[in-house]
């Protein structure tokens, strides 16, 4: 089992290598005699394949065993990167071949190593993302889990990596692994290697230098792999500074990253999936649009992911220590971790004066919708919505699910939770800022993993009222309840308004036609009238209040002519049968949320301390 080591070993090993000089502490990485040593050979690189070698010395007597991760750091479900592995062939402590035997799913047995083994296998990857490999023409994208197989047993260990020499010599490599010169890398161990994604091709680069109020300097930097311009290039990295200051301001400093600096990994273009995941000192971004289009979209990635080394890497749930790389860590706090990540993101774009205070305000139209009216809250709160990410964090299943009428994503829901916590307190005199420095200051500086508790007992020490704190959570984190946003909002002269009030709906129904039959696709939410009357996904609907139905057009017609509070006829196909109920005519529950164009003086300077001059 290969678990987080992120305390005792990790803290050693850092505490030997910064103790020395520069070079000192890279020539111990690299001649240390237990050192492993994963070598990449590019050559089929055009065929999304890998040949890597590992060199692991100094194994213990008996069977040796290698295994292949299955849950990769800021994932929350598993994920099998063993299929893409094969052409297995080891060699034992003189050179000579000996036989690798499947133990497993995931593992493989080495005997008769005498005490030295020398591992080859073939990755293939042509996916590329924030969790899985890309391997192609262009470039690596080598997220850890998903590319390298690890040794049993050899966890606090030095980890090098190294691209063979004289292949593809124009590719430059970037990564938060120590650079040992001659693209050769380097990792204290297992768990920071694994949490360490590495990019290798064309890519455009920028750093800068940003200062703690203890006057420690750290560097920034963005290497992106891009079909763009310079200077799209730089406009981008101009918003990331102003992305990194304004979060800086929230706790008051940056983190110390463990090596000095801070890697933005980008990769913008065709040959790469959609995606943003989370590092200690390093963050992946991608997409496969350019920035000429749709950097103003982008850029909320880096400002969510930027959020994390803050929230989540260091301010850990205990439920992610130890990380296990071998099965999905469970956690009841991603409504925190995420959602109140997800808060912070297109705040911190609108404080930067990225977004506009308008575009932020109709921003929140689609989230507070969705986790207001999904019925989901009937079912389970934060905390139960946040232990099903291993079901649903890029997870796979081949079965149906429920959960159009029993989920609500955490990051939309925690995102949800923290408005209305950050609108509270500031009727209240606080913020959640505050909220935000406090636990940084107990939990992440320190990185003591935390409890729900924690959070519960950091809000009642900022408002200076423990029962009121424990009676928020009662309501909103270990119960479903959220406030009324309408009220809560109106303070900052942005108003929340039903779209259609006097018009029946059918809460987010959809319908699509073929050939004049009307189908409904996907689940039919519990709120919707249609669900009472039995209509479910698949059902072809026939008659509404007794007109035949052809067209969705056609059902839309006979929808808006309904009276509200009145009960009507359904006729509809179900499983080769006619089926008839009734339902009641409701109206549509949607709503808009908008900034009001003309407010006091008093609405715009509170409007301005929540989300900053513009």
């Amino acid at each position: 089992m290969l678990r987080a080591l992120m305390g005792r070993s990790l803290a050693l090993c850092l505490a030997l290598l910064l103790s020395s000089s520069l070079a000192a502490q890279l020539e111990w990485v690299a001649d240390h005699p237990a050192t492993i040593k994963y070598h990449l050979d590019l050559q089929n690189v055009q065929q999304h394949e890998l040949r890597i070698t590992i060199d692991f010395p100094a194994v213990g007597p008996g069977v040796f065993y290698v295994s292949m991760p299955q849950s990769s750091p800021g994932r929350y479900a598993v994920h099998n990167f063993a299929k893409n592995v094969y052409d297995l062939e080891a060699r034992d402590a003189q050179g000579d071949p000996i036989a690798v035997h499947r133990d497993g799913i995931t593992r493989w047995a080495i005997a008769g190593h005498g005490g030295a083994v020398q591992l080859s296998y073939t990755l293939f990857a042509n996916g590329g993302d924030g969790t899985y490999s890309g391997i192609d023409d262009r470039k690596l994208h080598l997220n850890m889990p998903a590319s390298f197989i690890y040794g049993e047993g050899l966890n606090d260990r030095p980890v090098t990596l190294e691209l063979a020499n004289g292949q593809r010599p124009d590719w430059t490599v970037a990564t938060q692994l120590v650079a040992l010169g001659g693209r050769k890398f380097a990792a204290p161990d297992y768990y920071y290697f694994y949490d360490s994604p590495t990019i290798a091709g064309d890519i455009m680069r920028d750093e800068w230098a940003v200062k703690n109020p203890d006057g420690k300097t750290q560097i920034i930097e963005v290497a992106m792999m891009h079909e763009g311009t310079r200077e799209q290039f730089d406009d981008y990295v101009a918003w990331t500074k102003d992305i990194v200051a304004t979060q800086q301001k929230v706790f008051g400093e940056l983190p110390n990253f463990d090596f000095g600096r801070y890697v933005f990994l980008c990769a913008y273009n065709p040959w790469i999936g959609g995606d943003g995941m989370e590092h200690r000192n390093s963050t992946i971004c991608s997409a496969p649009v350019g920035l000429e289009e749709y950097a103003d979209r982008l850029i909320g990635t880096v400002s969510h992911e930027f959020f994390h080394c803050w929230n989540v890497e260091r301010i850990r749930p205990a439920s992610l220590e130890p990380f296990h790389f071998d099965h999905a860590n469970q956690s009841g706090e991603l409504w925190f971790a995420e959602g109140f990540t997800s808060y912070y993101d297109d705040l911190s774009l609108v404080r930067a004066g990225i977004l506009s205070q308008e575009d932020y305000a109709s921003g929140l139209t689609g989230q507070l919708n969705y986790v207001l009216l999904r019925p989901g809250r009937e079912h389970r709160n934060p905390i139960e919505m946040s232990q099903e990410a291993p079901f649903l964090d890029a997870a796979t299943a081949n079965d149906p699910d429920n959960y159009g009428n029993t989920f609500v994503s955490y990051y939309s829901y925690g995102a949800t939770m923290a408005l209305a916590l950050d609108l509270t307190l500031r009727e209240r005199g606080h913020t959640l800022d505050e909220v935000m420095r406090l636990i940084w200051r107990r939990y992440g500086i320190t990185e003591i993993p935390y409890h729900i508790r924690d959070l519960q007992l950091a809000l009642g020490d900022v408002v200076e009222d423990q029962d009121w704190a424990a009676e928020w959570f009662d309501r909103h984190v270990y119960g479903s309840e959220l406030p009324d946003f309408g009220a809560l909002l109106d303070n900052y002269g942005i108003s929340v308004r039903q779209n259609d009030a006097d018009t029946p709906g059918f809460a987010g129904l959809r319908l699509r036609e073929d050939d004049g039959v009307v189908k409904v696709r996907g689940s039919v939410a519990e709120n919707n009238p249609l669900y009472a009357a039995g209509v479910d996904a698949g059902s072809t609907i026939l008659t509404l209040n007794g007109v035949a139905i052809t067209s969705v057009e056609q059902f839309n017609e006979v929808a808006d002519g309904l009276t509200l509070g009145q009960s009507y006829s359904i006729t509809f196909r179900q499983l080769g049968r006619e089926r008839s109920g009734t339902f009641t005519a409701t109206t549509d529950p949607a709503f808009s949320v908008s900034m009001d164009e003309e407010v006091k003086k008093k609405v715009v300077k509170l409007r301005n301390g929540w989300l900053g001059e513009q």
